[in-house]
């Protein structure tokens, strides 16, 4: 099925979806780098990436979502599409709490003997949840292309070749 939701016949959802997997990712990575180091660079790092993670989720949810109600009513590829998109959900609202807390704690922070008093491992416990449904979400959408070809121009049939491998008997293709 090729994408409805397209630019120069590319499909703009898996264009997108890169920004937020890099945000998310991020997010954990700033905030292990904030616990070794206790920089605030990297706390202010990881809830910018989370917060720009979930807005990039919600901007690459729109084509994803105009893709999966133009699939057929009732085929594999779009249960496949409604667990994609669940658990899409799912992830975007677990980093979503977490960039909740981050920017909580950073409105609210106080100094204590001179240093912030910033906690980082309630956000990180949340975002590693998010990143095993981020994997899953991946999973899914590598899924929906690889075995569904969603998003995927048609192929060029050519009129000698048939469609479907075990037509191929007999043929020259068949005797390599």
């Amino acid at each position: 099925m090729y994408s409805k939701v397209r630019v120069a016949g590319h499909p703009i959802h898996p264009m997108v979806v890169g920004f937020p997997i890099v945000l998310f990712t991020t997010t954990i990575g700033a905030l292990l780098a904030f616990i070794g180091t206790h920089d605030t660079f990297w706390y202010r790092a990881a809830m910018t990436a989370s917060v720009g993670g979930v807005t990039m989720a919600v901007l690459a949810a729109i084509p994803g979502a105009i893709d999966l109600f133009s699939l057929p009513k009732g085929s594999r590829a779009r249960a496949v599409g409604y667990r994609h998109a669940g658990f899409a959900l799912l992830t975007v609202g677990i980093f979503a709490a977490a960039a909740a807390v981050l920017v909580h704690a950073w409105i609210t922070k106080t100094m204590v003997d001179g240093v912030w008093n910033l906690d980082a491992t309630v956000p990180l416990a949340i975002g590693i949840v998010g990143m095993v449904t981020l994997v899953i979400v991946g999973i899914l959408g590598w899924t929906l292309v690889q075995t569904h070809h969603v998003g995927i121009a048609p192929a060029m049939v050519r009129a000698d070749v048939p469609a479907q491998p075990e037509d191929l008997r007999g043929t020259v293709l068949a005797r390599r």
